[in-house]
């Protein structure tokens, strides 16, 4: 999602960051991630486009023997051979789709330990507390008078990026990271700066064009902070449920009824998929119908 979001900035402000040349090379560091993601979206697109269209036009279509949602087309059920070749389409696309979001655990932890580890650390001036939602996942609230002190910090978000370490490939190109962040704010309490820098960013970099004006819109409206994290947080979950949601309920059904189309035909348990996988008929018996 973050990909489309540099090609808005750059059709809304061309004279963002002075170049178009920054998000040019940010796009190609990640060509990896979106290669993957656009070879599965494109799958989905060829694999679909036949769904309401008869591609055979002089051939008897035979009664489905499929369950009312089946989700294949009928073109691609007529023979084992179509509907090895829908399997194949829909199999390499999950690949990259998979990829991408088994990806995001390993992350997600890290960064749940980590967060863990910053309550425990630092200094805290307590007191009255923000009021973060459980949504948000994070170890305990956190103290206003320790966000106030971040906020307060007279740097700006160019001079913190200019001044502070540079990890990765879009520090370097000119992005707010959140070392960057950190080191601004050493003084302050750890759990606090994370919580502020992740209700700019789903992420560990973030436009500084869009962390100037998130700060000034925290330090201007105290409620802003709390509802920007939440947002934030609740839109890097969907990202991943959704990934999850077509990798499960719509990518794994379908290859699997277009597996079972395509060498075992005559299985019973075709019609009841997948569940009949686990009860009744069982896939043990599968080899017995294999061709």
């Amino acid at each position: 999602l973050w990909q489309w979001q540099y090609l808005l900035v750059i059709s809304c402000h061309p004279t963002n960051l002075s170049t178009t040349r920054l998000y040019t090379g940010v796009l190609s560091y990640h060509i990896t991630t979106m290669s993957r993601l656009l070879l599965f979206c494109c799958c989905l697109l060829v694999a679909g486009s036949n769904a309401f269209v008869n591609t055979r036009p002089n051939l008897q279509v035979k009664k489905s023997t499929t369950k009312s949602l089946n989700v294949i087309p009928e073109a691609f059920t007529d023979t084992p051979e179509t509907a090895r070749s829908y399997f194949y389409i829909w199999f390499v696309g999950g690949q990259g789709g998979a990829t991408v979001a088994l990806g995001q655990f390993p992350r997600q932890f890290s960064k749940f330990k980590s967060l863990f580890e910053m309550s425990e650390e630092g200094p805290t001036a307590a007191g009255e507390t923000v009021g973060l939602s459980p949504l948000c996942l994070y170890p305990r609230d956190i103290s206003k008078a320790d966000v106030d002190q971040v906020l307060s910090n007279k740097l700006s978000v160019e001079q913190m990026v200019a001044k502070g370490p540079k990890p990765n490939y879009m520090s370097e190109k000119g992005y707010l990271c959140f070392d960057s962040f950190a080191d601004a704010n050493k003084k302050c309490n750890p759990l606090t700066i994370r919580a502020v820098f992740d209700a700019m960013s789903t992420g560990d970099n973030v436009d500084p064009s869009i962390a100037q004006r998130k700060l000034d819109e925290f330090r201007s409206d105290p409620s802003a902070f709390k509802n920007s994290l939440q947002k934030q947080k609740l839109a890097g979950f969907s990202s991943i449920a959704f990934l999850l949601f077509l990798l499960g309920p719509i990518v794994a059904e379908t290859c699997i009824e277009a597996a079972s189309f395509g060498w075992f035909p005559e299985w019973p348990g075709g019609a009841n998929l997948p569940w009949s996988l686990l009860i009744g008929p069982g896939f043990w018996t599968i080899p017995e119908y294999w061709i």
